[in-house]
């Protein structure tokens, strides 16, 4: 199961309105990386993104179905469909992925996901990041 943690500035972001539902939010997968929860871009981050082949577009892909939805009194999720990339002509073989707000031009982070080990889709399956039922990740109100 993989883990996924928040970047510190995240929810900052979400509660001064720098982040909005209807921004563009990309997933890149990454074969290293090394999760620093003080990054702010995506130029940040240490780690090697997949080069462009074999179905994988450097930069990641675009969310879809992103949303907010209130869960509980003092909760809300962030939400969106699950992410696919088909794998043509060899495999997809990632170990990590991040996830950015591409509507700001300095490309700021949002999440880090480590899928705790390497994971591959071979030629002619789909890689494919299934989030929870539950949403990619929930904020709380204390």
């Amino acid at each position: 199961m993989p883990t996924i943690s928040l970047y510190n500035h995240t929810a900052a972001r979400f509660l001064a309105g720098a982040n909005a539902v209807d921004d563009t939010y990309k997933v890149a997968l990454f074969s290293a990386a090394t999760f620093d929860a003080t990054d702010v871009n995506l130029a940040d981050v240490v780690g090697t993104q997949l080069a462009e082949a074999n179905g994988y577009t450097t930069g990641g892909a675009t969310l879809a179905g992103v949303t907010a939805n209130t869960v509980s009194t003092n909760d809300a999720a962030f939400d969106a469909d699950d992410v696919v990339w088909g794998a043509a002509g060899g495999p997809i073989t990632a170990s990590y992925a991040i996830l950015y707000n591409d509507s700001d031009v300095s490309d700021p982070l949002v999440a880090f996901i480590d899928f705790e080990g390497e994971q591959s889709a071979g030629d002619g399956t789909d890689f494919i990041i299934a989030w929870n039922a539950a949403g990619i990740f929930t904020l709380t109100v204390a």
